[in-house]
């Protein structure tokens, strides 16, 4: 604890006064550290790259107040992202250019009257000046109106990737046209072919539309996972957030993490009623393993064979759990939301970035053994960290403070426009990728 503190003073020097010595004090001593954080990422080689990127990175970070409480969770928020980029920039992807000719959609353009006209215009041309990845998938589901199957089959591509393509660029369309001052409706006249809920408030399906499908990949020098989120709107109002991940636990991190023979995986499910207070009703959780996985782990004290489901009880006041063991009750007192562990990201990406405010949430969490899982509720708070500037590419932190149970805090990033880029800690990160290719490609490397 002490050295930890010793840190922070080191860093907030450098923050607050400049002091270039503190910062290089800091490096020097945790250089060796951050050599094997990088090693988690990319090579040998590359490993000296990334650490020399990640200090440059940190030097324009903005911390709140000048200040970091976890320094060494702070500096390897930037090695994570740093890692990622490189990752990203060298990695084999299949070029998929293609020519569309500008009078694909002049029918539907020219059957649109008033306002709509110009708007339909507007957005053709920035779909048009978009990247190729995100152009083609938007040009046939909304002007061409193709399903998703069909322009799977297509573009070559897989469901879960046209869907991620699809709702980040209508993201990047819409950005686009308001930086230029075009007032760009929630709904865009282009998604009159989604399948949404037309009761469905403008709240809601902005939140679907967030979390509708998000990739994401955690790497280790003997371990690589790869993972799934999504989110959909259900009739009776709540939302659905569904979550995957596969470990694979081979040695060597390369090769899909689906297909490895030494494999964890987990699966949620979790229905939120009230998106805002985060007021949900269930929460089903399932893992498991293969059976050299599972032979593995047990040599850790750990098993992995378990199917859960979880609901508030007494009005929020208790939950029930249950599982083929039977269903147990516990307590929940405290303040602020109750927030699966894994799910805490779907609430604290809603929070403002405010200095000044301190979040208190129950984070809900459990330690594996070999009789099964056991649940904890841990009183905690959320804080805004600060920005680690825009050459950093991870932008927001917001902090969980979980020093006293597991003597580090977690980390929660989100970029400019508040969307989720990952979550971790000193010691594990999960980084967002674009689609399930970008995943996949990240496994390509020889390490």
């Amino acid at each position: 604890m002490a050295d930890q503190k010793n840190d922070a003073d080191l860093i907030s020097r450098y923050y607050s006064a400049a002091d270039d010595q503190a910062l290089a004090q800091f490096v020097q001593k945790h250089r060796a550290w951050a050599i094997r954080c990088a090693r988690r990422y990319v090579s040998e080689d590359e490993a000296e790259d990334v650490v020399q990127a990640s200090i440059i990175r940190l030097m324009s970070a903005e911390p709140v107040g000048g200040r970091v409480n976890n320094p060494l969770g702070w500096w390897h928020t930037v090695i994570s992202a740093t890692a990622k980029d490189l990752i990203r920039e060298s990695s084999r992807r299949t070029n998929r250019e293609h020519a569309y000719a500008t009078d694909i959609c002049s029918s539907s353009i020219v059957e649109a009257n008033g306002d709509d006209v110009d708007l339909l215009n507007a957005i053709y041309d920035e779909i048009h000046r978009t990247d190729s990845r995100f152009r083609d998938p938007l040009l046939k589901r909304y002007f061409e109106g193709l399903s998703y199957d069909e322009i799977s089959r297509q573009l070559d591509l897989r469901p879960g990737t046209v869907a991620s393509r699809l709702a980040r660029g209508i993201e990047r369309v819409r950005a686009a046209l308001e930086s230029k001052g075009i007032y760009v409706p929630s709904q865009l006249p282009e998604t009159a072919f989604m399948n949404s809920d037309s009761n469905t408030s403008a709240d809601v399906a902005s939140f679907v539309e967030r979390w509708k499908s998000v990739w994401f990949v955690t790497m280790h020098t003997k371990s690589r996972g790869i993972g799934h989120l999504s989110a959909k709107a259900e009739t009776n109002g709540n939302v659905t957030l569904s979550y995957r991940l596969d470990m694979a636990l081979d040695a060597a991190p390369i090769g899909d993490p689906r297909n490895s023979a030494a494999r964890l995986w987990f699966e949620n499910e979790f229905s939120i009623e009230d998106i805002h207070s985060f007021k949900w009703s269930s929460f089903r959780t399932k893992e498991g393993a293969t059976d050299s996985a599972n032979e593995a782990m047990a040599k850790r004290g750990m098993h992995y064979d378990q199917d859960q489901l979880i609901k508030c009880v007494s009005n929020g006041a208790k939950l029930s759990i249950q599982s083929n063991a039977g269903t147990t009750t516990m307590d929940v007192a405290g303040d602020g939301p109750l927030v699966p562990d894994i799910q805490a990201a779907f609430y604290v990406c809603q929070l403002p970035r405010d200095t000044e405010t301190v979040t208190p949430i129950r984070l809900i969490a459990f330690e594996r053994s070999l009789e099964g899982r056991q649940w904890a509720v841990l009183p905690t708070e959320v804080r805004y960290a600060g920005r680690s500037g825009p050459p950093v590419g991870l932008s927001h932190t917001f902090e969980i403070d979980m020093k006293a149970e597991m003597g580090r805090n977690a980390y929660i990033w989100t970029d400019d426009d508040g969307a989720f880029i990952g979550m971790g800690d000193e010691r594990e990160s999960f980084i967002t990728v674009d689609d399930e290719d970008a995943a996949l490609a990240m496994f390509e490397r020889q390490h």
